[in-house]
This record gives C-alpha cells, structure tokens and sequence, in this order.
C-alpha cells in the first residue's frame, strides 16, 4: 500500500524539522514525491530511505554538496568515495587535536598569569598552530635531525616555558628605550637565551650556523611572528648583537 506523509507527520516520522525539510527541497536534495495544486508537500516511505542516505552520509561528515552528487550518481564507487572520506577526517581530527592543545595551553598561561599582552599571547598559540609548517621552513637551512630536536619538548614543560617566555617577553617590552647594553637589558637576553635553550636545545648549534655558512635568512613574519613593535625590534636586535659579540659570535662577520 502506497503511503503519503504531509510535511509535519514526516518531519515527527523521521525526527527532522519541517525547515530543513524546506530547505532540502530548495537545493534539490531530498525532493517531496508529490505537490498538491495548492502547494502543499506529501512525502512517501521512499522518501524516508533517500532520507536515511543522506543522514548517514551527513554522520560520515560529508558536506550537503558531495551528498546531492552521490545521491544523484547512476554508478558510485562507495569503496573510493569512503577511503576518500577517511581521509578527510583523519586530517580533521589532526586540526582539532591542535585547536584542543592550543586551548590547553591558552587556559593554562591564563590561569597562571591572568591577564597577558594580546600580541604575546598570539605569537605563543601562532607558534602552536603552524608547528609544522615552522620545521619545513627550518628544514630547508638546517640539518633535520638537528629541526626535528628543537621541537622535542614534553607537553607540560612546554606549558610551563611558554608561559616564562610571554613574561619575559612582557619584561623586554617594559625595557625599552633603555641602552642595549645596560645590564638590565642585557640580563633579559640572558634569560632569554637560556629559556630559548630549554625550549630549542640546539639554538646555539643554529646560531653558530647562520654564522659559519653565511646563510641568508630573510624570516617570513607570517611564520614567525613576533609581539613586539617595529621600533622595538630594531632596538631588540642592537642588543642581541652587543650579547652575541661577548659571546664571540659576530653574525656580521
């Protein structure tokens, strides 16, 4: 027996709204199988199972557009359209493991420090989110082995190093405008240097480097980003320079 549903006693049969019953028919993917003279939409028990397709579908995670082609394909390779899918969310999973992390590690310095300069605060959760992309980019001046080191920090000890850089990141920013060689300054590089040991025990190695074998480094500021200001990076630089030259390194030479 041929069965018919309005609209409503669909929508209440397969737990859908009446609006997105609406709007599948506007963009042609779940269509009524009759309308009345009067506009009104009837649905039949082959609606249900077209309906069935498209929430599995929709549960796999593919968008309403690659559904509307699938359902409407004569021959559809299942097999290669799933490994295909997979694939998509296995690299979905990967982003959101990342955003989870970034949260992780935003809450912490928030808990810890309570409030933080916005542009610190950015460059720690950037540095999080293009991890990747910073290892290709180093990996195209210096040893993998040596890129693929710089990165092996323990979870929570990162956590904690980051949230001693974004202070003392803070501590540079309220130093500016006072002699790069002062004491004060230049006691901040220390600490700067031996934190960025913690973090990257190959910094001097990489240093030592862009020495040795004249490198050219034009740095991309959209990978490494930095929170402080143009002035105060020139300012920042000067200094370095005056640490890096006690230290025997001349990156001028």
């Amino acid at each position: 027996m041929y069965t018919q549903y309005s609209i409503g006693e669909f929508a209440k049969k397969t737990g859908m709204t009446i609006r997105t019953l609406h709007y599948y028919d506007e963009i042609d993917l779940l269509k009524p199988s009759f309308i009345s003279t009067t506009g009104r939409r009837f649905y039949s028990d082959e609606n249900i199972i077209q309906l069935q397709k498209i929430v599995s579908l929709k549960f796999l995670g593919y968008p309403l557009e690659k559904i509307h082609a699938l359902i409407h394909l004569k021959e559809w390779d299942l097999k290669e359209s799933l490994e295909f899918q997979k694939q998509e969310m296995l690299q979905k999973k990967e982003q959101l493991q990342q955003v989870i992390r970034a949260l992780d590690h935003a809450l912490y310095m928030m808990e810890e420090q309570g409030t933080m300069n916005a542009n610190i605060f950015m460059m720690l959760i950037h540095n999080m989110h293009k991890e990747e992309e910073q290892k290709e980019w180093l990996s195209n001046y210096f040893p993998k082995e040596m890129v693929e080191n710089m990165f092996k920090v323990p979870e929570e000890k990162l956590k904690e190093l980051n949230l001693e850089m974004a202070e003392l990141f803070s501590q540079l920013k309220a130093a500016y405008g006072q002699d790069p060689a002062n004491p004060n300054v230049q006691a901040l590089l220390k600490q700067y240097f031996d934190l960025s040991l913690e973090l990257y025990p190959d910094a001097i190695e990489l240093v030592e480097n862009v020495k040795d074998e004249d490198i050219e480094l034009e740095q991309d500021t959209q990978l490494f980003p930095s929170p402080l200001s143009p002035e105060e990076e020139i300012w920042l630089g000067q200094a370095m320079q005056i640490y890096w030259k006690d230290k025997g390194i001349n990156l001028h030479e």
